[in-house]
């Protein structure tokens, strides 16, 4: 079974109304991760980040010094990203080595005209 992720942003509303939405129906939509706004995604899932996620997905489970010799920064820095998208739900810790649990990652967004 393929596990997917989406990543939204969506404010509380939203959210209880897909959680309304799925209890009614029994059916699941597969694990989101929302943030109230594009500001707050951006600054949690930033660019290296992004690339801490590439690099996992591609590349399968690596210890945190293999994922810092493959993105070529300080190991400190990769460790606080490791730990900030452990926090987001993005990768997970399975002994001395990080992964990302999902088989896909999707992103959400929509932008409109405010009426």
């Amino acid at each position: 079974m393929k596990r997917t992720v989406t990543i939204e942003i969506s404010g509380l509303e939203h959210s209880l109304r897909r959680f309304a939405k799925a209890w009614r129906t029994g059916r699941r939509a597969g694990k989101v991760i929302s943030f109230e706004s594009p500001e707050v995604l951006f600054r949690r899932i930033t660019p290296k980040r992004w690339t801490l996620l590439t690099v996992l997905q591609s590349s399968g489970p690596l210890s945190v010094r293999e994922l810092t010799r493959q993105v070529q920064r300080n190991v400190k820095n990769v460790h606080g990203d490791v730990q900030a998208l452990i926090e987001i739900g993005l990768i997970e810790r399975r002994g001395s080595t990080v992964r990302v649990p999902f088989d896909e990652i999707r992103t959400a967004f929509r932008l409109t005209r405010a009426a």
